[in-house]
């Protein structure tokens, strides 16, 4: 029985290290009340990788290679993260504003650019939803390794996320993320589970957020493989009822755990 949903196999891992990263980064979002930059890079790493695919893989050197599909959304994530880094210094009070003017900005390059080719909706539809419920092993790789290493440069030095490294850490992490969970998804994982489990400090947050996001994923995935459904909807939805549950009949059981452990000592 379970071979016969083997093939889900990299989907699955694929969501749950998007998870892992993507609380780590939620957090610091949370933190520096800058939640539109996920839109923003999330959409911008897809306007490269629009220009990755209608302009770079003409050439022999990134046609149908990794590199090749990469680098338009690496180099675009990466100036978008600079500009934010170098406003988020000068314009703190407008902030938000301007992140979300950049979004809504490339979302209209990113439309005007495929707007001449037959498939271009279903491009744009790829892009929003992704194609999670899809991935093979060649996308677990990456997206593990590339992971990994920011997981142990945070653990090595956790002062980098304080400052601008946090942005250079997004930039790159965030554009393969978004090539296979889409951008809906993406800023679900980034903003969902780190929003219900914000009331929580430590430990506890991570593992609260991490908790909500497996059953997200791996609820999602089983209705999106069993109905036929966009995986990228389908794990959103129930990412945000994981939340609310959490939040409504979870929560509160843990409040009054910690309220009565603190009375009796």
């Amino acid at each position: 029985m379970m071979s016969e949903y083997s093939w889900l196999l990299p989907a699955v891992l694929c969501g749950l290290i998007a998870l892992i990263g993507n609380v780590m980064l939620g957090q610091q979002v949370l933190k520096r009340q800058i939640i539109f930059i996920d839109l923003a890079v999330a959409q911008v790493a897809a306007l490269g990788a629009a220009l990755s695919h209608y302009w770079l893989s003409q050439y022999a050197l990134f046609s149908d290679s990794f590199i090749g599909e990469m680098i338009g959304p690496w180099v675009m994530s990466l100036l978008l993260c600079g500009v934010v880094a170098l406003m988020e210094k000068r314009y703190q009070q407008h902030l938000e504003s301007m992140i979300g003017s950049l979004f809504v900005v490339s979302a209209s390059l990113a439309v005007l650019l495929v707007s001449k080719d037959p498939h271009g909706a279903d491009f744009i539809q790829g892009i929003l939803n992704g194609q999670l419920l899809w991935a093979t092993w060649d996308d677990v790789w990456p997206l593990a390794f590339i992971t990994a290493g920011m997981l142990l440069l945070v653990w090595f030095k956790p002062q980098f996320m304080q400052g601008s490294g946090f942005y250079l850490i997004f930039a790159i992490l965030m554009p393969i993320t978004v090539k296979l969970t889409g951008i809906y998804l993406e800023f679900a994982l980034l903003v969902i589970p780190a929003l219900c489990a914000s009331a929580l400090k430590g430990s506890r947050f991570f593992i609260a957020s991490i908790g909500i996001g497996i059953v997200g994923i791996l609820s999602g995935l089983a209705a999106s493989a069993h109905y036929d459904l966009p995986s990228g909807a389908s794990i959103v939805i129930t990412l945000f009822i994981a939340g609310l549950l959490f939040n409504f009949l979870v929560q509160p059981v843990l409040q009054r755990f910690s309220l009565a452990t603190n009375s009796s000592q």
